[in-house]
């Protein structure tokens, strides 16, 4: 009795330190993973990634991971270097896809929803968001479940920072659904609308996370000039102005900050064209163009 005690002991023992090798192993993996991420090799991250799916498939973070590459390798692309739109569509339902894995193996993990959210809302707006506003409610709920979730990722640079992206996200979702979808009838229809104010005040929370990113530093700058515009508030449009001249001197350390930079100064030459700004693609927001849901 005491010799089969002793050898289901060992047993275990075995298991035991089998399995932290293998944690260890992955934890290296999503090491080496992140410090390939962060200069910009988003394919060899993958590559790094994909031993860590044989080695650990049910890590939730290995899929929030591979659809962050394949996010980062989209939106690289100048707009008007991007494939056509099936292609895009194809290309984000399988962020969406990654993301969906990474929620069933860990339904309290923001990360997860967050890039559910990116990967719809590219979607969306590759689609065009007056096309795509069934979806709208749904996007809402899960930007807003990451936010709630609260996701404390944060790269070492700052180039990434979880609940600062989804506060980013929330921002560019209040500014590019159109108000005028606050409706009553119509937004009992779509189950959203946007709001400029949330826009605005989202944006600054984003903004107090991470004040040299300037991705947000832009975004804040076009809902400050949106809504600026509406509201006949020209301190907001100044404002907004003044934040698109300055990121310019901002040191770029993401592989899409040069294109932020870009778009920005081509905003200050067309002040009209804040509200519809998408980095992707400009979005028709127009009432008169929609006709009721597809």
């Amino acid at each position: 009795m005491k010799k089969f005690v002793f050898i289901a002991l060992m047993a275990s023992l075995l298991v035991s330190v089998a399995a932290a090798v293998a944690a260890d192993n992955c934890d290296q993996l999503m090491t080496e993973a992140e410090r390939i991420w962060l200069a910009h090799d988003f394919n060899g991250s993958d590559k790094v990634l994909a031993d860590a799916v044989k080695a650990c498939p049910n890590r939730a973070e290995i899929y929030w991971r591979q659809a962050r590459n394949e996010y980062d390798r989209i939106e690289a692309i100048p707009r008007n270097k991007k494939p056509g739109k099936d292609a895009l569509i194809a290309r984000y339902r399988g962020i969406e896809a990654l993301a969906q894995k990474c929620m069933q193996l860990a339904p309290a993990d923001g990360n997860c929803y967050l890039w559910k959210g990116i990967g719809m809302g590219r979607r969306g707006t590759t689609q065009g968001i007056l096309n795509s506003l069934t979806e709208a409610a749904e996007l809402e709920r899960t930007f807003l479940k990451a936010e709630k979730l609260a996701p404390q990722y944060r790269a070492a640079d700052g180039s990434a920072n979880a609940l600062a992206d989804a506060y980013d996200a929330l921002g560019q979702f209040y500014r590019v659904v159109p108000e005028w979808l606050c409706t009553f009838g119509i937004k009992q229809i779509v189950g959203t609308c946007g709001d400029l104010k949330k826009s605005v005040a989202y944006l600054r929370k984003a903004v107090a996370r991470e004040p040299k990113r300037i991705e947000y530093q832009k975004d804040l700058a076009v809902s400050l000039i949106c809504h600026g515009q509406k509201a006949n508030a020209p301190a907001e449009v100044e404002e907004g102005k003044k934040l698109l001249q300055s990121l310019q001197a901002l040191p770029s350390f993401k592989s899409t900050d040069d294109i932020d930079k870009e778009h920005s100064r081509m905003i200050l030459k067309d002040l009209t064209m804040a509200c519809g700004y998408s980095r992707d693609a400009q979005q028709e927001q127009s009432q008169d163009s929609y006709r009721g849901p597809k």
